[in-house]
């Protein structure tokens, strides 16, 4: 394992390169609309088919809801500021 320290727009698109697919994705840095869209659209195509994006902070903004709206999720949910989305989740997602 190994810690990376800097800025995200530097660092995670050739971290994800590197691992190629990932479980889970968790934003929880930045917490400004352009920089959130940035890193869910960054790191979505890297989620493996039931894989799971998590933001913190998620309604401070639109730009959740507007990214479950353009990548067609029907499995996301906001609770107590957590947003959750499964790319294309399993028929027994209970959302």
């Amino acid at each position: 394992m190994n810690l990376l320290i800097g800025d995200s727009h530097g660092l995670l698109l050739p971290l994800l390169a590197r691992l190629g697919t990932i479980d889970v994705f968790i934003h929880d840095s930045l917490h400004n609309y352009d920089h959130m869209l940035w890193e869910y659209r960054t790191a979505f195509p890297f989620l493996r088919p039931g894989g799971l994006l998590f933001s913190d902070d998620a309604a401070w903004n639109s730009a959740f809801p507007e990214f479950c709206r353009e990548v067609a999720a029907n499995h996301r949910r906001i609770l107590r500021g957590v947003g959750f989305l499964q790319k294309n989740a399993p028929s027994s997602f209970a959302g």
